[in-house]
């Protein structure tokens, strides 16, 4: 019985003591606002991201958030807030960094605000001012060092143990009320992306509701993530079906954005539709989330 025990405390001890598996942020680029020019701020942001590095997170590189961004027909600079949460979402990360620049009484103000993507809430917080003409580059490091402060990941912080769970494509993913297959996972099996059990056949207003209402983080796939369950379609399937979910039909589904292609399993269909009478049609949908452990 002792020895039992002392090896179910050296195992806590483990896995107390594991590494912290490294979260995800994107910085996107900053607003221009009042007086500013959009090359400006796109000069002001990418000094920032120099150097904004939070302990214990992974760094988005940027031409990864730009496919996105254009994937999304998203103007780059003017992003609202939900579209810099969805932008998020597509990417996998568990925050996002946006800034606004502006010129008052002829001095820079540069605002920057960290956003849980999950929530959709504010994480953290900072700003700078400086006059014009004055070096800048001192006050965006101390400003990314100080954001980055605010946010870092604490290596024994038991919010952020890695978790004992590697996640493979085909796994029934069911945690804290989300449950689905996962069809996309990071090469270190803790983050990912899920698909429903269930899917609909609808016309696309209807389509882009029915994804929402399944919960927080649900949403309607691009056409690159249909393309991403249609390359693992058999092993995404076999996940449905031992999760008593409906299998993947070789049909028409909705995506999110204004690519087409042809898929040998899945084919997808544009959201942006220019013809009205194309909001009557039906077809399948199914719905996508992220998750990190």
């Amino acid at each position: 019985m002792k020895t039992k025990f002392f090896l179910l405390v050296a195992l806590f001890a483990l896995v107390s003591t594991t590494t912290v598996s490294a979260q995800r942020v994107a910085v996107l680029d900053f607003n221009a606002g009042v007086g500013v020019s959009q090359a400006d701020v796109d000069g002001i942001s990418a000094i920032f991201n120099t150097y904004f590095s939070p302990r214990g997170y992974t760094l988005v590189e940027r031409t990864q958030i730009d496919r996105v961004i254009d994937e999304q027909n998203f103007q780059r600079g003017k992003l609202t807030q939900s579209q810099m949460v969805r932008v998020g979402q597509i990417l996998n990360v568990s925050k996002v960094v946006i800034g606004d620049v502006n010129i008052v009484m002829n001095q820079y103000n540069v605002d920057v605000r960290v956003v849980n993507v999950e929530s959709g809430t504010i994480s953290a917080k900072d700003g700078a001012t400086w006059a014009p003409g004055s070096s800048y580059r001192t006050m965006m490091s101390q400003l990314g060092s100080r954001l980055a402060g605010k946010i870092a990941i604490s290596a024994t912080s038991t919010s952020y143990v890695q978790h004992s769970k590697i996640w493979k494509v085909g796994d029934i993913y069911n945690v804290n009320g989300k449950t689905g297959v996962v069809f996309a996972v990071s090469s270190d099996g803790q983050r990912g992306k899920i698909v429903s059990l269930e899917e609909a056949i609808l016309d696309q207003r209807e389509a882009e509701g029915w994804c929402r209402s399944l919960g927080r983080g649900w949403r309607m796939p691009t056409s690159r993530e249909i393309v991403e369950i249609s390359s693992n379609w058999s092993i995404v399937n076999e996940g449905l079906s031992y999760a008593e979910g409906e299998q993947i039909k070789n049909g028409w589904y909705w995506s999110s954005d204004g690519n087409y292609a042809d898929n040998p399993i899945m084919c997808y269909i544009t959201k942006r539709v220019t013809d009205r009478e194309s909001y009557r049609y039906r077809h399948y949908v199914r719905a996508v989330c992220v998750f990190t452990n």
